[in-house]
């Protein structure tokens, strides 16, 4: 019992006197605050029972003090009367009793939906310890893998990944241990009992207790057809800039040669002409002159032949001196790229920046943009930041049209590459556009040294 039970057996004691000398609500209310007292003090039912028991043979002792002596018949009667006052002193008891019950069946209900969300869930739900090895699998994971649930103890989460993305899982895994990141997103290929490869999109969290991590849960997602459909959209992609390139040629190259050849058809003619005649001709061809310059530009917007020739950032650089002398902003382009990217890699990016900088042109109401090519973390990033008014992000991407579309498009082609895309904007403080695109993708990166 606890020390403290002598006192509370004297006020307990002090307070059913007074309550079978007809201390009435006050009496039962003090009554009530002793059993928290002792709930509180760790005493359980048993020894509140205990504790009653003393009490009421403390007050049905004769009163020697006094000289009185309570009757055989006034005994009963007491009891009787006790029985409402030790009631209410176990009501705190009752109530803590029915709140764990009610918490408990709760508790159940609740761990009942999770086991039927583990295990009827299409994406294969895992646990594992810090040591990496599994600790649960469900049954979209059993089907995946090939493993059965019994053979899940003995097998380590880095055996069902491909040799070449064990950094990355074991990355996790220490990086967990050590207190890092709560939730974390990648992606591996999973190899199956059977040797075959699947591509997966992990998220992960950290299993906590006692405030300290003890594991990680995570859930996986077989993306094999969203990979399929990337690899589609990149030959689209492709056969697109193939021809866009074609019509390109065709433009600078075959009707810059017809125009040539009015040029001088008309010189031709001119020479012929009175005077007065000339100048009417000349104005003819100060429009086969726009004519050409507009050609020219449609050319170099279809396909920059100065991508091909000399890279990335030459032609970021060309592509934003003519943005800036038609719109009057104030465009720098600085960064490196160490060398020639993969075609397809180079394209995705120049599309990209060609459609943040249209977009500057419309909506940011800017007066500056920096664009900035790195190398980061085996990847190459890609940064238009802009001082513009900036705008609301999942509002704009949420709908279909105009700037939505378009970073739609940034998106996608970033996506067709493995890479990412981000926007960071807050109306009145200007917008950036960031696409990352791992080294390497859209075939091995061109070696040549810029």
């Amino acid at each position: 019992m606890s020390g403290r039970t002598p006192k509370l057996l004297a006020r307990y004691t002090a307070a059913l006197k007074e309550y079978l000398n007809g201390g009435g609500e006050a009496a039962l209310q003090r009554a009530y605050e002793l059993g928290r007292t002792a709930l509180a003090d760790g005493l359980g039912v048993l020894e509140m029972a205990a504790l009653h028991h003393q009490a009421m043979m403390r007050v049905l002792r004769p009163a020697e003090t006094s000289g009185s002596r309570r009757t055989s018949g006034d005994v009963p009667e007491a009891i009787a009367a006790a029985a409402q006052f030790i009631s209410e002193s176990l009501s705190p008891f009752e109530m803590t009793h029915r709140g764990y019950r009610e918490t408990n069946a709760a508790l159940q209900a609740s761990e009942k939906r999770y086991r039927e969300l583990f295990e009827n869930a299409n994406d294969v739900v895992f646990t594992t310890d810090l040591r990496g090895e599994l600790t649960s699998l469900n049954r979209a994971g059993e089907q995946l893998t090939g493993y059965q649930r019994d053979e899940v103890s003995s097998t380590k989460f880095s055996a069902l990944v491909a040799p070449e993305h064990l950094p990355i899982a074991r990355g996790i895994v220490e990086r967990t241990g050590a207190g890092g990141s709560e939730h974390t997103r990648y992606e591996i290929n999973l190899v199956t009992r059977d040797g075959r490869r699947v591509p997966m999109e992990v998220h992960t969290s950290v299993i906590y207790q006692d405030g300290r991590p003890v594991g990680i849960q995570g859930i996986a997602r077989d993306v094999t057809e969203r990979k399929r459909a990337e690899e589609a959209l990149r030959g689209l992609n492709e056969r697109l800039e193939e021809e866009a390139k074609r019509i390109a040629h065709a433009l600078h190259d075959e009707a810059g040669q017809l125009l040539s050849s009015v040029h001088l058809a008309l010189e031709e003619v001119a020479r012929e002409l009175p005077p007065g005649a000339r100048a009417r001709l000349q104005a003819v061809k100060d429009l086969l002159e726009q004519m050409e310059g507009e050609l020219r530009r449609l050319s170099h917007e279809l396909r920059p032949t100065i991508l091909d020739d000399l890279g990335l950032l030459p032609a970021l650089e060309f592509l934003a001196d003519r943005v800036a002398k038609r719109s009057g902003l104030v465009i720098k382009v600085k960064g490196s790229t160490k060398g020639r990217l993969a075609p397809p890699v180079e394209t995705a990016f120049y599309r990209s920046v060609q459609e943040a900088l249209n977009n500057v042109v419309r909506h940011a109401q800017a007066t500056r943009v920096d664009v900035e090519i790195r190398q980061k973390d085996g990847a190459v990033q890609c940064s238009v930041q802009d001082d513009g008014a900036g705008f609301d992000v999942s509002k704009v991407l949420s709908r279909r049209g105009e700037r939505g579309i378009g970073l739609i498009g940034i998106r996608e082609r970033a996506g067709a590459l493995s890479g990412t895309f981000a926007i960071r904007s807050t109306p009145g403080h200007g917008t950036e556009v960031l696409i990352t695109i791992p080294l390497g993708s859209g075939d091995v990166a061109a070696n040549t040294a810029r």
